[in-house]
């Protein structure tokens, strides 16, 4: 991974004052405490009036939402693990994608002072964003030369509370990592770089860049767009992109199946072509950043998780995903041990056995059989019981694809993910893209 995808600058992170982190500790021990009770309550009138579960449900997104953004994009990435939590808990917490409480702006936003935007008002004089996140809203304004705009602009504080936030889940996490049955997992490397990863998305300049990239690369696909950034109007504190109409959370049902294929086919070869191709990937193509338009056309907003792969990472996942569409599980195992971290206890013949018997399972299913999601889960689980553990830099794309398989299934669940991924694979390891690893 290219550090300077989730590293723009010098990370706060690193230098947060002991003080502030003990305040904001007692603060979130506080509001888990409070949260306790709140459910304690929700349960006893849940069971007279019959809701339980509408109100755990309600409970549990009101609680993530009052422990900050570093806890939001948690949820919002377990909202597509349906492999690691029930399917009505993640449902709930699906409503984070594009249900976050937004933040209205009674006054002119510092940042925009002095650069001429003019932010859409209610006839309360109120400016409400048509799109809220965990580290940014979105509001509609018009530009000085008259052009409608979207302006993103981060939450107040947010950047100071991500970096308490951040801070204590890797001194949490150095903790943990001392128990004897942690020990050996780099459990420590992974929450790091998810926070650098996390913590990148404030750079509003470094997201320009990654959109105008991912605008030109994803312009050899019919039927994706992304949003062109206005250079000129934007700088460190503020995002001016192009506004695209339209663009809400849509049902299936709301499709004719062929524009649904279409919209779906045509995701899968973006990110096929930032996997394999391009080695420029979108990590949070969750349901509030990637929409469908009624013409079948496919929108991809924010790239603040992004990360650049490596050329060595883009041919192991090429070969991966190769020899595993031929059915080849032990040259599937041998490229995860090359990147995997061995414990004090591993087993790679044992991992080797099973990861074999199943890719080999999942090598005779149907197209509409086949779950990407279970498939994920498996292999780590898989390399969890013989004390391996994957890289970082192979977690977040393989991570990309599982939340884009929640995202898309269920618009197309007889759509061949292989397949579609077959010519993207044949470029990536027999063209001139990269070369296979050593």
């Amino acid at each position: 991974m290219n550090a300077d995808t989730v590293r723009p600058h010098a990370d706060p992170v690193a230098t947060v004052p002991r003080r502030a982190l003990v305040g904001r500790a007692a603060v979130l021990l506080l509001l888990l405490l409070r949260g306790g009770a709140a459910l304690a309550r929700q349960t006893a009138v849940g069971i007279l009036r019959r809701d339980l579960r509408t109100r755990r449900d309600r409970w549990l997104v009101d609680l993530v939402t009052r422990l900050g953004p570093a806890f939001v994009k948690t949820a919002q990435l377990l909202a597509t693990r349906v492999d690691v939590l029930p399917p009505r808990v993640c449902a709930a917490l699906a409503r984070l994608h594009d249900g976050v409480r937004p933040v209205p702006l009674t006054a002119v936003a510092g940042e925009l002072r002095d650069t001429g935007l003019v932010l859409d008002r209610g006839t309360d004089g109120i400016a409400r964003p048509v799109a809220a996140g965990s580290i940014a809203c979105v509001y509609r304004a018009t530009a000085p030369d008259g052009r409608r705009i979207a302006v993103k602009l981060r939450r107040p504080e947010v950047a100071r509370q991500l970096a308490l936030d951040l801070e204590l889940m890797r001194r949490g996490t150095r903790l943990v990592a001392r128990l004897p049955r942690m020990r050996g997992l780099p459990a420590v490397a992974v929450v790091d770089q998810m926070a650098q990863a996390v913590h990148g998305q404030l750079d509003f300049l470094r997201e320009a860049r990654l959109l105008e990239e991912f605008q030109e690369n994803l312009a050899q696909e019919s039927g994706l767009r992304v949003p062109a950034v206005h250079r000129e109007l934007s700088h460190d504190g503020v995002l001016v992109m192009e506004f695209v109409e339209g663009l809400r959370r849509r049902e299936p049902h709301e499709f004719p199946e062929e524009v649904r294929e279409r919209a779906v086919r045509s995701t899968l070869h973006g990110i096929y072509r930032m996997l394999f191709i391009d080695g420029l990937v979108h990590c949070d193509l969750h349901p509030g950043n990637l929409y469908f338009l009624p013409n079948g056309e496919v929108v991809l907003v924010d790239a603040g998780f992004t990360v650049r792969l490596d050329e060595r990472t883009r041919a192991a996942f090429a070969w991966f995903f190769l020899q595993m569409s031929v059915g080849d599980g032990e040259a599937c195992a041998q490229i995860v041990l090359k990147t995997a971290t061995p414990g004090p206890s591993a087993d790679t013949d044992g991992f080797t056995r099973e990861l074999a018997a199943l890719v080999r399972e999942n090598s005779g299913v149907s197209a509409g059989d086949f779950d990407l999601v279970s498939f994920g889960a498996s292999l780590f689980d898989i390399q969890r019981r013989h004390d391996l553990y994957a890289a970082p830099e192979f977690v977040f794309p393989l991570l990309s694809l599982l939340v884009l398989e929640g995202t898309v299934r269920a618009f197309a669940p007889q759509m061949d993910f292989q397949k579609e991924a077959g010519p993207y694979l044949m470029k990536a390891v027999f063209g001139e893209a990269f070369r296979p690893a050593a």
